[in-house]
């Protein structure tokens, strides 16, 4: 959650510089639009272990985003997309979604205090988002969070406060835990030991609830303690990492309790002129999965090639292993190659073709599964 914060906090920042290129001005406020359509081919959309079935995916878009300066440094924002997916041939399996990201937010600072209020709403576009869903072609889940983080600036030391509640409800699909909340809880201080390198301690926890049918316990706590570093220590490398220990018990004492390491990792390398690569990865306890709670790890490695002087290559593979904690005994592993071809067509349509293999295999009966996505994707800015 706090990363998903942080990513939508530096979104909400460009959007505030780039005003200036917005479609209208409405009063105070600007406004810009955007639409995309997606068309994505999937040999297997059930992402089944036998007889997998093929099909297009239509996905037209729309976008808006919004931003409201309504004092000198004081701001509110609002960000939506959303768009609906149809399946040429199994229309049973169309439906809409809203793009991560979608939010409300409002930015206010009061001398050394930046305080940050937020309500984010997403819906599953493709199932293949969770790594738990098997077997299943119109996944989809709500996911909802609203929640005000505090950050003190006192130069050296930057302390932090943030609180959320996380709903989770499903609305396509069966099995799995259909509907979870949780409030979560976290708060860190920094260190500014050089002008470009933080390093800190954190902590959070949060009290996490299932209503779905089939759960050994429908109430669970968890909370962490570790430290973090932000660092750039040379002009073209980036780094961000963070450990620590967690905990994760049901309230039950019918249940057991989960203990374990976690760790995030990103970090980001122009190695030259031709090639720069991001890597992240790390390990955590994550829950609001189609199959609950999950110990995740996770590794992913993206380039950049700039041989083309209007045409951007990515590259990359991703890699996955994950065990239930409290519903069943799945462990799976999921891997695969990606490669992404992007151009700028004018000054306001952008087209991207994209490839992406997965290779799931679990340990549980079915739970296996290849599939191949090839998506073409034209966007345009009003």
């Amino acid at each position: 959650m706090s990363l998903a914060g942080e990513a939508a906090a530096e979104a909400r920042r460009k959007a505030v510089s780039a005003t200036d290129d917005c479609t209208v001005h409405l009063g105070p406020s600007s406004w810009t639009f955007g639409s995309a359509l997606d068309v994505q081919a999937n040999d297997n959309i059930l992402f089944a272990s036998s007889e997998p079935e093929f099909d297009v995916i239509v996905s037209p878009q729309i976008s808006t985003r919004m931003v409201w300066p309504f004092s000198e440094r004081n701001n509110a924002s609002l960000a939506v997309g959303t768009g609906y997916s149809a399946y040429v041939l199994h229309s049973e399996f169309n439906r809409m979604f809203v793009t991560p990201g979608s939010e409300l937010s409002f930015d206010l600072y009061v001398g050394d205090f930046w305080i940050d209020l937020h309500e984010g709403l997403s819906i599953t576009k493709n199932s293949y988002e969770d790594p738990t869903v098997v077997g299943i072609a119109d996944y989809s889940q709500l996911q909802n969070s609203v929640g005000v983080t505090g950050t003190w600036d006192l130069n050296k030391i930057v302390v932090r406060l943030a609180y959320d509640h996380a709903n989770y409800v499903m609305l396509h699909g069966e099995g799995g835990l259909p509907d979870g909340r949780s409030e979560i809880l976290g708060l860190s201080a920094g260190y500014n030991w050089k002008p470009l390198t933080t390093f800190g301690v954190e902590t959070g926890g949060g009290w996490i609830e299932y209503t779905g049918a089939g759960a050994p316990d429908e109430r669970a706590r968890d909370w962490n303690i570790g430290t973090f570093v932000e660092a750039h220590p040379m002009e073209y490398v980036s780094l961000k990492a963070s450990a620590g220990y967690t905990v994760y018990s049901p309230v039950s004492s019918a249940g057991s309790a989960f203990t374990g390491i976690y760790a995030r990792l990103g970090l980001n390398h122009r190695l030259n002129r031709h090639l720069e690569y991001h890597l992240s990865g790390g390990r955590s306890i994550s829950f609001g999965f189609y199959a609950g709670t999950i110990d995740l790890y996770s590794a992913n490695l993206d380039l950049r090639w700039h041989l083309f002087q209007k045409l951007s290559l990515w590259t990359g593979f991703e890699f996955e292993h994950g065990s239930q904690v409290l519903i069943g005994h799945e462990t799976f592993d999921r891997f695969g190659p990606h490669l992404s071809l992007e151009r700028q067509i004018t000054a306001k349509m952008s087209g991207a073709l994209r490839y992406q293999f997965y290779d799931r295999r679990s340990d549980v009966a079915g739970g296996d599964y290849t599939v191949n996505l090839v998506t073409l994707n034209i966007a345009y800015r009003l």
